[in-house]
């Protein structure tokens, strides 16, 4: 997930304090991703980092919290009740070949691949053509499902929730091809997981929602519209 470093010290806070914060009503459809890397954007005038992804770090862990319990220092801010995503990362590391933008490109969020963020000459390049996660969002919402973005759980993050009668569906779109070591995520009593790859979205998207049809129907069948998944 690439996203926007706006001043310095949001970039000390995550070289050295080893986080980096989201506002929730800001946030992307999916926060989860192995590594989050930073465009530095204009305001870092006169370094050789303003606008380019030049620093990367993998994530640890996700965490939803106020601003007044981020930023304790700052309790009178007007938006100290809001909340925030906080996401620890590791050690930054350099890419060898930053990822330029142009002087008048802005964008808030790109989700990308990192073979993606290792091979861009410019920031354009991350953008993916087709993303398997909107395509697995617009499915579920083309059979009359509601899903939810963004539901941490424990020190995780699960990409979208389902809601159902016998309690609460998460999936996760998790890379075959990560090498990314994960913490495993203990779910809450009435929460079921499925894992559904990107590759196999972008294979067999029926196959997906069928699996996902299933697992719904064990949770007591969903409060929304579930007959297209009914197994065949």
């Amino acid at each position: 997930l690439v996203v926007v470093m706006n001043n310095e010290a949001d970039l000390r806070r995550a070289a050295s304090d080893g986080w980096y914060r989201i506002p929730q009503r800001r946030a992307p459809r999916r926060i989860g991703a192995d590594y989050l890397a930073f465009y530095q954007t204009a305001r870092f005038k006169g370094q050789p980092e303003a606008q380019t992804v030049t620093y990367f770090a993998p994530t640890r862990r996700y965490h939803l919290l106020t601003r007044r319990e981020l930023l304790p220092e700052a309790a009178d801010h007007p938006r100290a009740d809001e909340y925030y995503f906080r996401i620890d990362v590791g050690p930054l590391q350099r890419l060898d070949n930053p990822v330029p933008a142009g002087p008048h490109r802005r964008f808030a969020f790109i989700h990308t691949t990192f073979a993606h963020l290792l091979q861009a000459q410019d920031v354009r390049d991350l953008y993916l053509k087709d993303d398997p996660f909107d395509t697995l969002w617009r499915a579920l919402c083309e059979h009359r499902l509601r899903p939810l973005a963004n539901r941490v759980v424990g020190e995780q993050v699960v990409d979208m929730t389902l809601r159902a009668r016998g309690g609460n569906l998460g999936i996760c779109c998790t890379d075959d091809t990560s090498t990314q070591e994960r913490p495993p995520l203990i779910l809450p009593e009435r929460w079921e997981l499925v894992q559904v790859a990107p590759q196999d979205i972008a294979r067999d998207l029926p196959g997906c929602l069928r699996r996902i049809g299933a697992a719904l129907l064990e949770l007591g069948g969903s409060n929304l519209d579930v007959g297209p998944f009914a197994p065949r």
